[in-house]
């Protein structure tokens, strides 16, 4: 792919994500306009803010399934589609790649990978493993949760990340925490009500119980009571695993 950079396409991104159980709202709609400066693109927006909504448009976008499971696109085309540059549809291109979302191949393109529900699933049961199995206690922190942390999640897939990543950090597990916390935005994302739809799932199914085992959970991590907060948060994670195949049986 050409790694140069289109400095005359200047249109702003926006992008929006639907609350799905009152956990929390993100919107991002056309960025300010402010003073340019170095880190900055044509229109003085911080390059890191247009990459990060960049990256969130095009995760919209793959887990609809508006780019299909194997689809190649042009970087050209994608930076077209965003209406931006090139330079920040590259940079959030890095963590959908790590997050093993798509394929960026010299000469081919970003191909959009045979991503699955399973896949999905298999990151909260990573999160449940890690908890049944912590690692010995080296370099344990004492830090307090964080409520404002559970604010900032779209849904109860996004509290179990930030809830399981507390308990590993608790634990001297940090290295394991980080490895999950980065699943954070795939899996707030995939369980939101219209895309948790469009892969056939009906993420209101017992929704309040799981609502109910994140308010526990949180309840125990203030009391510091870690032994009752990892069984909460485990059987927060077998909820959502359990979601898909319930709605399929129901259907």
């Amino acid at each position: 792919m050409d790694p140069s950079t289109d400095p005359t396409d200047d249109t702003t991104v926006g992008c929006t994500v639907r609350d799905a159980g009152g956990m929390g709202f993100h919107e991002m709609t056309e960025f300010p306009d402010v003073h340019a400066g170095r880190g900055r693109d044509a229109l003085g927006v911080p390059r890191s803010l247009l990459r990060d909504a960049v990256f969130l448009r095009l995760l919209d976008r793959i887990l609809r399934g508006d780019y299909r499971r194997g689809q190649r696109l042009r970087l050209d085309a994608l930076a077209s589609d965003m209406r931006v540059s090139r330079t920040p549809v590259r940079e959030a291109l890095v963590p959908l790649e790590a997050l093993q979302l798509v394929s960026v191949q010299r000469y081919v393109g970003v191909v959009i990978t045979q991503w699955s529900l399973e896949q999905m699933k298999e990151r909260i049961r990573l999160g449940c493993t890690m908890l049944a199995e912590p690692p010995a206690n080296a370099g344990a922190t004492t830090d307090p949760f964080d409520p404002a942390w559970i604010r900032d999640c779209m849904t109860e897939a996004g509290a179990f990340v930030e809830l399981t990543a507390w308990l590993l950090r608790r634990s001297g597990a940090s290295v394991s925490a980080d490895l999950l916390a980065s699943q954070r935005p795939v899996l707030d994302m995939f369980y939101t009500d219209d895309i948790a739809m469009a892969n056939g799932i009906d993420a209101v199914v017992d929704r309040r119980q799981r609502l109910l085992l994140v308010e526990r959970a949180q309840d125990a991590a203030a009391a510091e009571d870690l032994v009752e907060c990892t069984r909460l948060v485990r059987a927060l994670g077998a909820a959502l695993i359990a979601l898909p195949d319930r709605f399929r049986t129901a259907a």
